[in-house]
């Protein structure tokens, strides 16, 4: 066999490779295809979860803020019909220690929160209900939902397939710029 037989077979070898690979993917996208739709329905967030400051994964936030932001890992929940990822995040500050309990949609670069906890107390519903944009946010204290988003959350626009796996990533300091 020629020199040029022999790369035009690796050559072919490998696309061959790439296109299998490109196809054994699109089940696991197409789940994410209608969740970007005008009439898509949210399910019922259920009650925020009970969250551990011990177990925090601390979400990188700008230098110049006094604001320690983390999640509790405990508290993902995952729901791949409505493509929702819920969470309690934890705002650390240098006289308080607040609690939000919130939801992103990777498939619209969008968050909501839920439920919001000051100091320990009780939870107290948000009465807003609209989904937010994680562009642009520039204020520190809406940053984070992107930045979870870009840490470990969403794959793109899909969400990762299981808790286990955003855990992995969060902890691992990686960001994929998505939004």
């Amino acid at each position: 066999m020629n020199r040029f037989a022999s790369s035009w077979r690796a050559s072919g070898a490998a696309v061959l490779a790439a296109a299998n690979l490109f196809v054994g993917a699109i089940p696991a996208f197409a789940q994410y295809a209608d969740l970007d739709r005008a009439d898509w329905k949210e399910d019922v967030a259920p009650p925020p979860p009970a969250y551990s400051t011990q177990r925090l994964i601390d979400i990188d936030m700008p230098r110049a803020s006094s604001v320690r932001m983390g999640i509790d890992p405990a508290t993902i929940t995952i729901n791949h019909q409505t493509g929702i990822v819920r969470y309690v995040a934890v705002a650390r500050g240098p006289s308080a220690v607040n609690a939000t309990y919130e939801g992103i949609r990777c498939a619209t670069g969008e968050y909501r929160v839920y439920a919001r906890q000051v100091q320990g107390g009780d939870w107290s519903p948000n009465t807003d209900e609209r989904w937010l944009s994680m562009r642009g946010q520039t204020a520190v204290m809406v940053q984070h939902p992107g930045r979870l988003a870009q840490g470990g959350l969403c794959i793109g626009t899909g969400t990762r397939q299981t808790v286990p796996e955003m855990v992995r990533e969060l902890k691992s300091g990686n960001q994929s710029l998505y939004y």
